[in-house]
C-alpha cells in the first residue's frame, strides 16, 4: 500500500481546491497526518471505492476483531471525508448510505478494444468465405453433457489452449473453486479442459503444485538429484582428466575427495527440499492426473490475443479489470452470477454461471463456437470517455437527495468525526495511536512534520520526539544532504 507522509492539504493552493477525486479514500485516510480535512479544503469530493478491505481482513487469522475494526473505520472515514461515494459493485459494505452510488467507472486501455476490433473483422472475413457445406459439417449438435463425449473444440492448433486465467496467484481469486470446476468438467466429458494460468503472487509455489497432482514433487525432485549427479560426474571427470590430473596422484584424489563431499551436501539439500516438497497444502495436490495447464508468468493482458475463452471464477472481486478487457478483445467470458460482475452481464460474449453444471455447458458451448463481434453501443461501455460520464452522472447531487440529506441531519455528523478524528491523530499521542492500529512506517505523521521544520543545527533541543526512528532517519537524511559544518561555521559567526 501506498500511503503520504505528512499533511497533504499544505501542497494543495486554495486555487486549486475546487473538485477532488479520492481513489480509496477510507484507505488513504486510515494514517494520514493531521490537517484540514478534504472537505474543507476542497468544494466537492467524490471518492471511489474499489476494494473490499473487509473481505481481505475476515480472511486473515485476526479477521475476528480486524474485520470489524475496518468496517467501521472505513465508514467513518467515508463519512467525514466524502460528498459523494461511488462503488463500483454491490459486493461493498455500506458506508455512508445517503452519499453511495453504485457504478463503474472504469474503462479499458486502447489496446484491448483494437484486439476487439481486429478479432471482429477477422470472425466476419471467416463467415463470408465459409460455404454452405463447411457449416453444416462444423455445427455443433446438442447432446447430453454428462451421458455424451463431447465433439472436438474448432481450433486451428489443438495442441494450444483457448481457454485462459490472468491474475494474482492467490487462493482467494478463485483458484480453488477453477480446480473443483476442472473436476466436475472431467466427470461429465471424461477430461479437464486445458489452461494457461497467467500471472504470479505469493501462492504461486503451492497453486501450481495443485494443477500438476502429487507426482509433480517427486518428479521435480529425481529431475534435480539427476542433474546433480550429471554435473558432478562431468567435473570430477574433468579434475581426473584435465591439466591438473598431470600434477600427480594425491591432488587428484583431493580432487575427487572434495567433489565427492560437494557432490554428498548437493544431495543433502536437494533431500531436504524434496521432503518439504512432500507436505501437501492443499487435498487438491493429491490429484492422481494432473490437469493440463501452463503457467507462464506474468504478462500484459493485450498480448494475449490468441485466445477465444477467459475464465474467471473469482468471487472476492469488486469489479475485474481483466474481464472488462477480455469483454473489450471480443473474447468468450465465462464468470459466476455475483454482484461483482452485474456490469458484464450486458454483452453478448459474457456466459454466466450459477452452478456447476451450467459453467460445464457453457465451456462446452464456448469451445464449439466463435465470439459475436462486439457491437459498437457494447463498444463504448468499455470505453474511458462512456466511464466518465458515468462517472459525473454519479457523482451528481439532485435536489431531492440534498433535501434528504438536510432532513436527516447527517453532515453535521461528518463535520463531528472529522473532526474527532484530526484531534486523536494530533502530537506524539497520535503517532502512537497510529503505530498501534498498524501504522508502521507511516504511524509517525506528527514526528515527520516537526523534523521537517526544524533548523538542522537545533535537532538535538527537540525532546517530544527524541529517539523516534522515523525522526532519527529524517534527521540523518537531512544531514547528509547539506554539509553540517556549513551550519557550524554560520553559527559561530554569530
Amino acid at each position: 500500500s501506498i500511503f503520504a507522509m505528512g499533511d497533504i492539504m499544505s501542497a494543495i493552493s486554495d486555487e486549486d481546491a475546487d473538485v477532488c477525486i479520492l481513489e480509496e479514500p477510507e484507505h488513504l485516510n486510515w494514517y494520514r497526518a493531521p490537517g484540514d480535512g478534504w472537505t474543507k479544503r476542497f468544494r466537492f469530493v467524490i471518492g471511489i471505492i474499489h476494494t473490499n478491505y473487509v473481505d481481505y481482513a475476515a480472511s486473515h487469522y485476526s479477521g475476528l476483531w480486524s474485520a470489524p475494526a475496518i468496517k467501521i473505520m472505513s465508514s467513518a472515514m467515508v463519512r467525514a471525508y466524502c460528498h459523494v461515494v461511488i462503488k463500483l459493485s454491490d459486493t461493498l459494505q455500506t458506508f455512508a448510505e445517503e452519499k453511495e452510488k453504485i457504478s463503474n467507472v472504469h474503462g479499458v486501455r486502447l489496446d484491448f478494444l483494437n484486439e476487439g476490433s481486429r478479432r471482429a473483422e477477422h470472425v466476419i472475413e471467416s463467415n463470408m468465405n465459409e460455404t454452405e457445406s463447411a457449416k453444416k459439417n462444423d455445427s455443433p449438435k446438442d447432446f447430453d453433457l454428462c451421458n455424451q463425449e463431447p465433439s472436438s473444440p474448432r481450433t486451428s492448433n489443438n495442441t494450444s489452449a483457448e481457454v485462459y486465467y490472468i491474475g494474482k496467484l492467490l487462493w482467494a481469486k478463485g483458484l480453488a473453486k477453477m480446480l473443483d470446476l476442472q473436476s466436475y468438467y472431467k466427470s461429465c466429458t471424461g477430461k479437464y479442459f486445458q489452461i494457461d494460468v497467467y500471472g504470479n503472487g505469493p501462492e504461486e509455489k503451492e497453486i501450481k503444485k495443485a494443477f500438476h497432482g502429487r507426482n509433480s514433487s517427486n518428479i521435480l525432485s529425481q529431475h534435480r538429484k539427476n542433474e546433480i549427479k550429471i554435473n558432478n560426474e562431468k567435473e570430477v571427470d574433468s579434475e581426473m582428466f584435465g591439466s591438473k590430473y598431470t600434477t600427480g596422484i594425491f591432488s587428484t584424489h583431493m580432487a575427487k575427495l572434495s567433489k565427492h563431499i560437494q557432490a554428498t551436501t548437493e544431495t543433502i539439500k536437494s533431500t531436504t527440499e524434496s521432503i518439504d516438497l512432500q507436505f501437501p497444502k492443499s487435498l487438491h495436490e493429491l490429484r492422481k492426473e494432473p490437469i493440463p495447464s501452463t503457467f507462464p508468468g506474468r504478462v500484459d493482458h493485450a498480448t494475449l490475443g490468441n485466445y477465444k475463452l477467459f475464465v474467471n471464477p473469482s468471487e472476492s472481486e469488486v469489479l475485474c479489470t481483466t474481464t472488462a478487457e477480455a469483454l473489450a478483445m471480443g473474447k468468450f467470458v465465462i464468470i459466476p452470477v455475483h454482484p461483482s460482475n452485474t456490469f458484464f452481464m450486458q454483452f453478448d460474449n459474457c456466459l454466466p454461471y450459477r452452478n456447476k453444471i451450467e459453467f460445464a455447458a457453457n465451456l462446452h458451448w464456448a469451445l464449439n463456437r466463435e465470439p459475436e463481434p462486439l457491437k459498437p453501443e457494447q463498444k463504448r461501455l468499455l470505453t474511458w470517455e462512456a466511464a466518465t460520464e458515468r462517472l459525473i452522472s454519479a457523482s451528481a447531487i439532485t435536489r431531492r437527495e440534498a433535501k434528504e440529506r438536510q432532513r436527516l441531519g447527517t453532515s453535521k455528523l461528518d463535520e463531528r468525526i472529522a473532526w474527532f478524528h484530526n484531534e486523536l491523530g494530533k502530537g506524539a499521542r497520535g503517532d502512537a495511536l497510529r503505530r498501534v492500529l498498524g501504522g508502521g512506517p507511516i504511524a509517525d505523521q506528527v514526528a515527520y512534520e516537526y523534523m521537517k521544520q526544524q533548523p538542522l543545527g537545533d535537532y538535538e533541543e527537540s525532546s517530544e520526539f527524541v529517539g523516534k526512528s522515523l525522526a532519527e532517519a529524517i534527521r540523518l537524511a537531512l544531514s547528509n544532504a547539506v554539509p553540517w559544518h556549513n551550519y557550524r561555521g554560520e553559527s559561530s559567526l554569530g
